[in-house]
């Protein structure tokens, strides 16, 4: 951290400017946040794995064909709705910005969600770390403007504040990895006053994906990847034994 500041500046990734540190008042929504974005890690693991194993079943394309028609069809989308491919860090900050309809903001999940696993799950180079970030704070933001309008006036919370939050709190409840996201949305945002906020919200979401049952996206991955290897194993050794037995029968 200190020698990336020292080459590229201090500088965040995502600048949310003017951003108010919550207080107090904020900890029982960042809970209610943390809870609702557990159960979308959850159907972000599932779904991901779910898309990966119907696209080996159904589709007996070349892994280079998969590739390119997954890349046409994001590239189509893309083209049509810029917010919608790429990174989505500047999604991130039109939204930020007010440059989103509120309205908006749920189609731009469910979009960035299918497209996440179509793209992933066709094999070509990539991974989700950006996506569940956008993901997240889409999620976070949507819910911030939903708490802005039940808590108005001089109690208000800005809905930016749920958007770091949510990037927090989904990241942990896909990787299962609380802390580390804590200290990544405090370095990619540069909210240090968030320490408690993001406490209370990341370790919900922990507890509610792990009370659904749902193994790390990491680690679910990692096992279908031995399961594979293993079973290539056992249908390499099958035909070694039907070969060796048909030349032994000859």
């Amino acid at each position: 951290d200190v020698v990336s500041r020292l080459l590229i500046g201090e500088s965040p990734v995502f600048h949310f400017v003017g951003l108010v540190a919550p207080g107090v008042a904020s900890l029982p929504w960042a809970a209610v946040l943390g809870g609702a974005m557990g159960v979308l890690g959850v159907m972000f693991n599932r779904g991901l794995l779910a898309t990966i194993g119907l696209r080996e079943r159904l589709l007996k394309w070349p892994a280079f064909a998969v590739g390119a028609a997954a890349g046409v069809f994001v590239g189509f989308v893309g083209w049509t709705v810029p917010g919608l491919a790429g990174s989505g860090g500047d999604l991130v900050q039109m939204a930020m910005a007010g440059s989103v309809a509120v309205g908006l903001l749920p189609l731009f999940l469910v979009a960035r969600f299918s497209l996440t696993m179509v793209s992933y799950s066709s094999g070509a180079a990539g991974g989700i770390f950006a996506p569940l970030l956008v993901l997240g704070a889409l999620g976070g933001l949507w819910f911030g403007t939903g708490v802005d309008y039940v808590m108005p006036g001089p109690i208000a919370i800005s809905p930016q504040v749920f958007c770091v939050l949510g990037m927090g709190a989904l990241f942990t409840a896909i990787v299962r990895a609380p802390l580390t996201g804590i200290i990544l949305m405090i370095e990619l945002t540069g909210t240090y006053g968030f320490m408690l906020p993001l406490l209370v919200s990341c370790l919900c979401a922990y507890g509610v994906a792990e009370a659904m049952g749902n193994t790390p996206i990491y680690e679910a991955l990692r096992q279908r990847s031995m399961r594979s290897v293993q079973l290539a194993k056992e249908k390499a050794a099958e035909r070694k034994a039907a070969k060796a037995a048909d030349t032994a029968g000859g």
